[in-house]
């Protein structure tokens, strides 16, 4: 069963019951007008050491703002993201669909902030991002601007009476302009900065391994992460262990293992569907990669079989 738009109150609220949240919430606004954004505040004094499920939430990005220290386990479906305190006033961004688990070892006092993915794509197409671009899952950090425009959201009934959804709209623009030029993966950033980690990686790595029957233009790879082709460069080797083209070729050469072992397709088509242009080119990165050609790669795993 798939995951309900965060599109309103009601919505919001059966996030948390999804996400094994009981009690009722300090504060629960939106979404707003203008942005769609809505915002969610709970509080709990006492430690609750039972697992919790983090419902997935598809259509929207989550951005989670402790106001309270927080001692807690966290997981990113198998991946253990999290153990220890959290300080206080520290935020993360999680991408949307990222289902979890978390324990809550601590009181806590935690806003979340639900932004529909639409409203960050217009944000990112005003600023002249790159096509498909967003938010970036981040670790938990400090930012004085993020919590300052999040209590101000909180304060918005105090602060801007029957207008407070429209004031809250203004504050969310400010606070998803801010992320994006720092969290939004698209800035060129120079280099030793700007890691390729994260959801850039897994979008980037993914994107290879859709196209990897062609040869990928190192442009077209560097804009699916918003970064210069030099810096992508340099990251994406740091990240993967090796050069994107090496590793493009890397998942091209496994293919061709599978086809050779799992198939009775002659040569040339296995090299011409993995978009080699010709047998003689196949072969000799097969043989580089290897150290024999592929028809003896062929007949050394049927030997064995």
């Amino acid at each position: 069963m798939s995951s309900p738009a965060i599109d309103s109150s009601a919505a919001l609220l059966d996030w948390f019951r999804r996400s094994g949240v009981t009690g009722p919430l300090d504060a629960c606004e939106g979404p707003f007008p203008a942005t769609g954004v809505s915002l969610a505040r709970w509080s709990r004094r006492q430690a609750d050491g039972g697992v919790k499920p983090v419902s997935p939430h598809p259509g929207s990005y989550r951005i989670a703002v402790m106001l309270e220290p927080l001692e807690s386990q966290i997981w990113v479906g198998d991946q253990a993201i999290w153990g220890g305190v959290i300080g206080a006033n520290r935020f993360r961004i999680c991408a949307p669909g990222s289902p979890g688990r978390w324990r809550q070892l601590s009181g806590c006092d935690i806003v979340n902030l639900f932004v529909p993915v639409q409203t960050v794509e217009r944000l990112s197409q005003a600023a002249g991002l790159p096509e498909g671009m967003g938010l970036c899952d981040t670790p938990f950090s400090a930012d004085r601007q993020v919590l300052d425009l999040t209590w101000k959201m909180l304060d918005a009934k105090a602060s801007a009476g029957a207008l407070a959804a429209q004031y809250c709209d203004g504050l969310a623009t400010a606070l998803l302009c801010y992320l994006l030029e720092r969290h939004g993966g698209s800035r060129q950033a120079p280099a030793g900065k700007g890691a390729l980690d994260g959801a850039r990686l897994r979008r980037v790595l993914a994107f290879i391994a859709d196209n990897v029957t062609r040869e990928i233009p190192i442009t077209e790879m560097a804009r699916h992460c918003g970064m210069s082709e030099a810096h992508f460069s340099r990251a994406f080797h740091a990240a993967a262990g090796l050069p994107p083209h090496q590793y493009a070729m890397k998942l091209r050469l496994e293919r061709a293992c599978e086809a050779l072992t799992g198939s009775e397709d002659r040569m040339v088509d296995i090299a011409l569907e993995l978009g080699f242009s010709n047998p003689s080119h196949f072969s000799r990165a097969f043989a580089q990669r290897y150290g024999m050609p592929p028809a003896r790669y062929r007949q050394l795993h049927r030997s064995k079989t």
